[in-house]
């Protein structure tokens, strides 16, 4: 498909997905590219009017395994936690959180955990916040002095990572079923051909399989893949020679590594072989801000600053959607649409369709009423005029003549 910044949707694009959208302004936006009709309608989960300039979306996950809630962080010390209905509603609750701004957050055993930029991760139970005890205090977990990304592993959830600037803050893994205590903590490469500390920075984190091998990217523009079973080093690693090159985004799916630049450039690499990429995917204007996988690993979804949001085929690259969602967006999940939703959403669309039908025939209907009674009677009351019967014999009469004189001359033309 052609490069292009207009909405679009591929004709092979069928899935039934909905997308969740965190922008710059503090918007929180709903999606849903399953619509036939108007796959780019967008509405929004949270109350505009109320946003400020601290309301910047900062972390987005799902709050649970079935993709029921959605747990929202903003660059303010306030954490929404939204539960979605069968029928499409939300609802919504506020969490006051000890700092900010949250760069991630994770549900385990009705906890909730955050992460926040100054390196600490707070957990608070929320059957103490429904209850509005003043006794239980939330547990403040330090793990250094910066945090870009904490990441909550899909199969073991009560794993996290975190990672940040410099090598106090690294890759580092913690287990809260055991009061959050830390099991793993990467190390840096071997100094350079100069003895020179090599530049860490884990700007973003992924779980490839399980929770035991995990990968990192780098605004330094590196890609590594670590196994907390084997050793602390990176087992592979992917070192950008281009100038520039910055990692800002990373998910992971089976033996692949999706990365986003600050460039807009999204790439693909095969953790069997980290010495290259495997695959571009196109259309970006804007630095890539985030990247969520559906749960079969073929849809790629994208947040970019030049306001779209994007889905693409993992496999062949092929850019299935685009739509412009009016701001930066800077966190994207992308979720299965529920068949019930799905039914109810044909249905509104089918209802929508014989709506637009009906209208259309009122108004046609409209224009060819009657706009004065009066003057329709008027002209009911009057004689109808028409034509007497000698005119018509005399009409008759002219017609024959003619076609008489047209056949004579036929004739003889044919004799000459």
């Amino acid at each position: 498909m052609k490069w292009t910044t207009a909405n679009l949707k591929h004709a092979n694009y069928t899935a039934k997905h909905e997308l969740f959208v965190g922008t710059h302004t503090g918007s929180f936006k709903h999606l849903l590219p399953a619509l036939e009709k108007n796959p780019y309608i967008q509405s929004n989960l949270t109350d505009v009017a109320a946003l400020d300039k601290d309301s910047r979306v900062t972390a987005l996950a799902f709050g649970n395994e079935a993709q029921t809630e959605i747990l929202l962080g903003r660059a303010k010390n306030v954490a929404e936690v939204h539960s979605l209905g069968v029928s499409g509603a939300s609802s919504m609750r506020h969490i006051n959180v000890a700092a900010a701004p949250i760069v991630g957050l994770a549900r385990y055993n009705n906890k909730l955990i955050a992460g926040f930029s100054n390196g600490k991760i707070q957990t608070m139970s929320l059957d103490a916040l429904e209850e509005e005890e003043s006794a239980a205090e939330p547990i403040l977990i330090a793990t250094g002095d910066h945090m870009d990304h904490l990441r909550q592993c899909s199969t073991a959830r009560q794993i996290v990572a975190t990672g940040g600037k410099a090598r106090q803050n690294n890759l580092k893994v913690y287990d809260l079923s055991d009061d959050g205590k830390q099991i793993f903590s990467s190390k840096n490469l071997p100094n350079d051909y100069l003895q020179l500390e090599v530049p860490v920075w884990d700007s973003d984190i992924g779980f490839v399989d399980g929770p035991s091998v995990l990968a990192t990217c780098s605004r330094h523009g590196y890609v590594r893949l670590y196994d907390t079973r084997k050793q602390r080093r990176p087992v592979a690693h992917f070192a950008s020679e281009e100038h520039g090159m910055s990692f800002a985004s990373l998910v992971a799916y089976n033996h692949y590594i999706y990365t986003g630049t600050t460039m807009g450039v999204l790439k693909a690499f095969d953790t069997r072989r980290m010495k290259t990429h495997v695959h571009t995917y196109k259309g970006f204007t804007g630095g890539i801000s985030d990247l969520h996988l559906d749960e079969t690993g073929k849809y790629l979804s994208s947040a970019s600053l030049d306001r779209y949001v994007r889905i693409h085929d993992a496999d062949s690259t092929v850019l299935l959607y685009q739509c412009y969602v009016k701001s930066k967006a800077t966190k994207v999940l992308i979720n299965q649409l529920p068949q019930q939703r799905q039914l109810s959403e044909d249905d509104n669309e089918a209802e929508a369709e014989v709506q637009k039908h009906k209208s259309i025939k009122n108004k046609r209907e409209s224009k060819a009423a009657p706009l004065d009674a009066e003057y329709e009677d008027m002209f009911e009351q009057m004689a109808t005029v028409g034509d007497s019967d000698d005119e018509a014999a005399e009409q008759q009469t002219t017609v024959a003549q003619k076609r008489k004189t047209t056949t004579q001359s036929q004739k003889a033309k044919k004799k000459k």
